[in-house]
């Protein structure tokens, strides 16, 4: 079987993590992700990245409201994974 040319594979990702970090995501009102991977020798990893514009509209009417809870930035996120 020959891979497609576009494929991009990331080896050994922790399920547990993408599982928990996509989750908590998806709790905190994002309906969307952008993933960016590296690989590296033993293990690869991946970045998940959430535009504003990727929060439900109910959210972010929620956060315009209260300011007290901010969206999960890029380094929380990757301090998950």
């Amino acid at each position: 079987m020959r891979r497609n040319k576009k494929e991009i594979r990331f080896r050994k990702i922790s399920l547990e993590l993408l599982l928990d970090t996509l989750t908590h995501i998806w709790d905190s009102g994002a309906d969307y992700v952008d993933i960016i991977g590296i690989q590296g020798d033993d293990q690869d990893v991946i970045n998940i990245v959430v535009q504003e514009d990727y929060m439900s509209e109910e959210e972010l009417e929620e956060f315009d409201e209260d300011d007290e809870t901010p969206p999960l930035s890029d380094e929380d996120i990757n301090n998950l994974i």
